[in-house]
């Protein structure tokens, strides 16, 4: 008598499908995760001088205006800028070239513009040197961003 024969024949049907469900097992990958957006965030600022202080604005491309606080290294919501502000600050910041523009002159009194995408610098323009002369359009730009971002509303 032949037991090893039929026993085999028995076990065979479980045993492929044993194999089958451990190689599905083992081919399965998992699914990348949805990693948050990074956002885009235009910042504008001022400072130095005797006291040496900066103020800086900023606002993300979802039109949320930050107010900087340098004590703790954060971003606090300041306030939301309308859809036809935003749409006209980040139109201006392309036509002026601000994200391959290159000005790097600090002075005693420095102000700025710089994009980021997260915490990381995309570009940023400085100047303030008693012996450099910004580009005007720069300076507007400046001068009517910061208003408008540091304004209470």
């Amino acid at each position: 008598m032949n037991f090893s024969t039929p026993y085999n024949k028995k076990r065979k049907p479980f045993f492929i499908l044993f194999l089958m469900n451990l190689m599905l097992l083992f081919s399965c990958v998992s699914l990348p995760q949805d990693s948050p957006r990074i956002i885009k965030k235009y910042a504008v600022g001022q400072g130095g001088g005797f006291t040496g202080d900066y103020n800086e604005f900023s606002f993300s491309e979802d039109g949320k205006v930050y107010k900087r606080d340098f004590n703790t290294q954060r971003d606090i919501f300041y306030k939301q800028l309308n859809a036809n502000d935003l749409k006209f600050f980040t139109n201006k910041i392309a036509e002026l070239g601000l994200l391959t523009l290159e000005i790097n002159y600090p002075g005693n009194f420095t102000k700025y513009i710089e994009i980021r995408e997260g915490e990381t610098t995309l570009n940023k323009i400085v100047w303030g040197s008693y012996n450099y002369n910004s580009p005007q359009n720069i300076q507007d730009f400046h001068e009517e961003l910061y208003k408008k971002l540091s304004a209470l509303e």
